[in-house]
């Protein structure tokens, strides 16, 4: 019996360290997802910009409050608020850069992580390829460990949102 319990306890101590070393060694990772939008630039831009419509494709979205700036300009920081299963998020925005129609880049964060994306929205003449490129790192050991494991959540979770948001522009005017 003192056997069992000191080799569950060695594989436990052992898991534990390789689960933690994972943090270490990958401490950020990156995705991107794409999508092609049946609108021009222009209005698929006005539409992923306009915060009236965030909660039509934004899961769980809230409300969102500028802080400092104005709307849509960089170095504007925002306080956005989600729901998920039960738990609210409260996340500060600030934008990185800004060209209108072309580009949206900002600088996320919460108490778990940050994020460092950049959307670009590249016109094909009366389509538009949305572009998001995402780069993720969890703010302390635990949840830099436990995304080296999440990266699949993450990009899924995303292509959703994108998905959505290219049903909410294509049913615009």
């Amino acid at each position: 019996m003192k056997k069992i319990l000191k080799y569950s306890g060695i594989a436990v101590f052992s898991l534990v360290i390789v689960f933690f070393s994972m943090g270490f060694l990958f401490p950020s990772f990156e995705y991107e997802n794409s999508v092609i939008v049946n609108k021009p630039a222009e209005q698929s831009f006005k539409v992923f910009t306009d915060v009236l419509k965030l909660s039509e494709w934004i899961p769980g979205f809230k409300r969102v409050k500028l802080l400092s700036g104005k709307q849509n300009e960089t170095g504007s920081i925002i306080e956005m608020m989600l729901e998920q299963e039960g738990k609210t998020f409260i996340l500060t925005q600030k934008i990185t850069n800004y060209k209108e129609n072309e580009l949206f880049a900002f600088a996320l964060d919460n108490d778990v992580l940050s994020n460092n994306c950049e959307i670009k929205f590249i016109s094909k003449g009366t389509s538009t390829e949305i572009i998001s490129s995402n780069h993720i790192t969890g703010k302390n050991i635990f949840w830099k460990s436990l995304f080296v494991f999440s990266h699949s959540y993450f990009k899924k979770q995303s292509k959703e949102m994108y998905e959505n948001l290219k049903k909410v522009i294509e049913e615009s005017n």
